[in-house]
Parts: C-alpha cells; structure tokens; sequence
C-alpha cells in the first residue's frame, strides 16, 4: 500500500478513536455530574440532566443506569415514579452494554425488589419474578464468577422460599457448598442462612468470633444475632467494635435504633422506655464527622422526627421534617435503611448487600 495513502487512514483512525473517547469521557462526566446532584440532594436537576442526555443518544448505557437509580432513590422517597420505571430504565443499560457487570448486578437487585413487592400484593407474580431474579444473578456470576454477593442471593432465595415460590434447598445447598470453598466470610454467611430454624444464632456467631476475634463479618453479624435476642446492649457492644475497624459501616447505629423504634411498632406501651434511646442513636449518627451523606442524614433526620412525634414533641418533629425535605425533597421514607449501593459512583462494581428477609 502507498506510504501516504496509509499515513492518511492511519490518520483518519486516529481522528474517529480521539472522538469517539473525548465524546464517552463527556457522557462520563455528565452521568458523573448527575450521580453527584442527586448525592447533594437535587435529584430533579439531575433527572432533567439524564433526560436530556437520553434525548441526545438513547444508546448511553450509563446515563439509563443512573436513571434507574435515580427512579429506586425517588421510589423509597415517596417520587411519582414505579418499580416498571426502575426496570425498564436498567434493562436499557443492560441492552446496550450486556457483558457489563455493574450493570447486571444492579438488574438482579431491581428483579429481586420486583419479587418481593409482588409478595406482598399479587402471588401469582412471586414465582415468575423469582425465576427472572434468579436468570439475572446468574448472569451476574458469568460475567464475574466471583462475585460473592450474587451467589449469596441465590441461596437465599433458593434456600429461604419455599418451592411454590422458587425456592429449591437442593441448590441452595449445593451453591452454599461451593462458596465455602471459595471464601469463607461468604461461606459461613451461607451456612446461617441455611441454619435450621431456631438455631442458636449467638453460639453459632460465637464459635466465629473466638476464631477471628477481629473480623469485622463476624462481629456484625453477632450483633444482630444479639438484637434477635432482644439483647441491645450487646448488640451495641459488638456494633461498636465494628465501627472502630471500619467507620463506614456507621449504620449500624442506625440498624440499632431502627430496632428500639420497632420494639415500640410491637408494644407501644413501652414506648417511654425505648423511644428515647433510639432518639439518642439517631443523633449520635448524626453528629457524627465527617457528617453523614446526604441520603443517610435526611433519611436519619426523618427517622428523628417520627421519634419526636411519637415523643409529644410536634414542632420539634415537624421542623425536622421541613429541614429534611429542604435539603432532599426525596429522602427515603422507608423504614429500612436506604441500599448503599445507590450511592456508589456509576462506574464502581457495588459489593454492598441487604438481606430481602431480614429487617437488619
């Protein structure tokens, strides 16, 4: 081939790679700047940011990923927005971009939260929805075979549910087998989801713990054990112990005053006693420094004013209320803590996880 004719292809190459890069770097940074907007509680602006990214370049597998997040956040937040918004927001970023993994964690999650919200209101849905969940972890483990969490959720449904539902305890069984011999902290996860019920929870934690006295898994997983027991002050012990090795799993302070305000959800007589000890948690967490994100201190800062109200103290409840809403108009009214892996950059594999069956 002529030595100029080459030079000018090569050349042309170059020009369409440098633009096809400088235009991903582009989308990049505007799914960037509206994971950012909603993180700092404009979830509107940010919305109107993806919608308008979309418009240019439906193909944009990223932008359809933050919008799915971004429908889940306006979701638990009280948004006009429904769980087909979350889907078919994520389906598109898995359409475009099948072989991502961040991408199909984030839909298997999203078919899971579809199952469990059809078994509360339409069980006939609960088996086909179960079956699609079960596809979409799987693809997950193709895609990244060692992605625990995916495996995890597997044998919880496999090994929870019962068989007109999709559960089979065979599988559960055999998967819990293999992820034992791959990574332990999974595997012992595992093996207490697989426990008989009734199990002693705090023998079993406990063994664990007298192995690795410092294992922050193990000591999370023995302060829950302890709340089941009815127990907090255990439970804030070991809580306590995790926090220090590891500050970002804070939240559980938070998992430790959900409980005493759920002790008042069964029993309101004892209300007096418990309310104000999830109200002293509730701010501890908050005044925590760094200060919490947004999401998690408006979501505590609602949590708060529901505490005060159920205390007498109305103006305190409400201005806590208007604080919050001014600061993130979507802030989760959920009872449950709000998924973490909402809040993880679009670009970063999440390797949070939240048990559908359990409240902590």
């Amino acid at each position: 081939m002529n030595q100029i004719v080459l030079r000018i292809l090569l050349a042309a190459i170059l020009v369409v790679l440098a633009h096809t890069e400088t235009k991903g770097d582009k989308h990049d940074d505007l799914v960037q700047r509206a994971f950012e907007l909603r993180m700092a509680g404009k979830t509107d602006e940010a919305r109107d940011l993806l919608t308008t990214l979309i418009a240019k370049d439906s193909m944009i597998a990223s932008a359809h990923y933050e919008m799915a997040r971004l429908h889940h956040y306006m979701f638990v937040g009280g948004g006009n927005v429904s769980l087909e918004d979350i889907l078919t927001s994520i389906n598109k970023a898995v359409t475009i971009e099948p072989d991502n993994v961040i991408y199909a964690y984030y839909k298997a999650i999203s078919c899971f939260l579809s199952a469990f919200s059809a078994m509360q209101s339409d069980p006939e849905q609960v088996k086909p929805r179960i079956v699609k969940t079960c596809k979409a972890f799987e693809r997950v483990l193709e895609l990244k075979p060692d992605y625990h969490e995916a495996t995890l959720y597997l044998i919880e449904i496999y090994g929870l549910l019962p068989a007109e539902m999709g559960g089979d305890s065979l599988k559960a069984t055999t998967l819990a087998s293999q992820l034992m011999k791959v990574n332990r902290v999974f595997g012992v996860k595992a093996r207490a989801v697989m426990l008989p019920e009734g199990s002693d929870l705090l023998r079993y934690w406990g063994n664990l713990v007298a192995t690795n006295p410092k294992n922050p898994d193990y000591l999370a997983e023995m302060g829950k054990a302890y709340l089941f027991r009815d127990d907090p002050t255990n439970a804030e012990k070991y809580f306590r112990k995790v926090q220090n090795a590891d500050p970002s799993r804070n939240t559980l302070t938070l998992d430790l005053a959900r409980y005493h305000i759920m002790k008042v959800m069964q029993d309101q007589q004892v209300a007096k006693e418990e309310l104000p000890i999830a109200k002293q948690l509730i701010e501890n967490y908050l005044a925590l420094t760094p200060e919490p994100i947004i999401p998690l201190r408006t979501y505590s800062m609602g949590l708060l004013s529901k505490v005060e109200a159920f205390l007498g103290n109305k103006a305190r409840a409400d201005q806590l209320l208007k604080e919050a809403t001014s600061l993130d108009p979507y802030f989760s009214r959920a009872s449950g803590i709000p998924t973490l892996l909402l809040f993880d950059p679009p670009n970063q594999i999440s390797h949070h996880y939240f048990s559908f069956f359990s409240p902590f």
